[in-house]
């Protein structure tokens, strides 16, 4: 079905402010459900935010095995992908900028490839190579000021995707001196796929991979027709105010109203487009559901840069791909097909 774009304006604040965030309703009273039906949940702090495996229909022992062994992939996957690890090999490579090309990998090479690719499709709203206009703002350990558009335009000349030199022959990454690489906007996604492969790999069929608000929804929950991710109030965070319904799909938001800097009594949230390095602010958040959680990661940022209008096109040409807008003025925006698995509440 053809994917289209539709616009609402929600009652009162909940319109202005509505967006999908990681707030998992789980409903373990469900009235079909079996007292033995109830969830296995084992939980780690990784990445910087905590990582939560749920799954349904294993016996415990089984159930623990595989949830142990997707909760270690997470942390190898910080070990190898972590800019805040001296010893990471993302690290080891970013020492390297300027240098002579470095072998990495096969695996952070097919992930930069992933990257890559997301940044052409869409056109550089989401970039791996940002972090210096990132850190420009006051963002991921920088002094929080205004910059000068001086030193805006001096640091965009270190960002810029084509500025990661893939070789596929060789699995070699070179970088322009003084560019980096920093995998935070989709690194959480591929390690949420590599769990849900493992899982799988353990018979699991209904499970859910949650790490930092990044999750896949594997099969549906006993007596239930699909998961329900809820939908908060943010100005009510123990407030519910809809739900969206997925099965065997990927979720991810970005949105401003955690991690901004204030600057001289105005607020600036933290994503920043790295096309011309400023702040975006003219989007209260997005939530992206996608077929795989690298995808939804990776785009939940780059839609988010474009809006509403210039995301179209990418939810038309990527298979299973949609999005939710909150936008200033009671203005909610949903891009593709949701299929009627999306709700308000009154």
């Amino acid at each position: 079905m053809k994917n289209y774009l539709s616009r609402s304006a929600g009652p009162g604040r909940y319109g202005q402010m509505i967006f999908i965030l990681s707030i998992l309703i789980l409903f373990p009273a469900f009235p079909s459900c079996a007292r033995d039906e109830e969830p296995f949940v084992k939980q780690t702090f990784v990445m910087g935010t905590r990582g939560t495996i749920t799954i349904y229909g294993l016996a415990a022992e089984d159930a623990d095995a595989a949830a142990s062994e997707a909760i270690r992939e997470m942390h190898r996957i910080e070990s190898v992908m972590s800019n805040w690890k001296e010893n990471s090999e993302i690290s080891r490579l970013n020492r390297d900028s300027g240098g002579q090309p470095v072998r990495v990998s096969s695996e952070l090479f097919l992930l930069l490839e992933q990257a890559y690719r997301f940044s052409e499709l869409t056109g550089g709203a989401f970039d791996v190579t940002a972090g210096p206009v990132v850190k420009l703002w006051g963002f991921q350990g920088g002094e929080a000021e205004l910059p000068a558009d001086a030193e805006i335009a001096g640091t965009l000349e270190k960002v810029g995707w084509r500025k990661m030199i893939l070789d596929a022959e060789d699995t070699t990454v070179a970088l322009t001196d003084g560019s980096e690489i920093d995998l935070a906007g989709i690194g959480k996604g591929y390690a949420v796929d590599r769990c849900v492969g493992i899982l799988k790999k353990h018979g699991a069929t209904s499970a859910l991979v949650d790490l930092g608000g990044n999750m896949f929804a594997m099969g549906k929950p006993p007596g239930r027709e699909a998961w329900s991710i809820g939908i908060r109030d943010p100005q009510d965070p123990s407030g519910v105010i809809g739900k969206l319904l997925i099965n065997d799909e990927a979720v991810a938001t970005s949105g401003n109203y955690e991690n901004f800097v204030v600057i001289d009594g105005k607020k600036y949230g933290h994503i920043v487009d790295p096309r011309i390095g400023r702040t975006v602010d003219h989007i209260l958040g997005v939530t992206v559901v996608a077929p795989s959680a690298t995808a939804s990661d990776a785009l939940s940022t780059g839609l988010f840069v474009l809006g509403p209008e210039e995301s179209l096109p990418i939810c038309e040409s990527e298979s299973g791909v949609r999005a939710v807008f909150a936008l200033p003025g009671d203005v909610l925006e949903f891009v593709g097909n949701f299929g009627g698995k999306i709700e308000l509440f009154d």
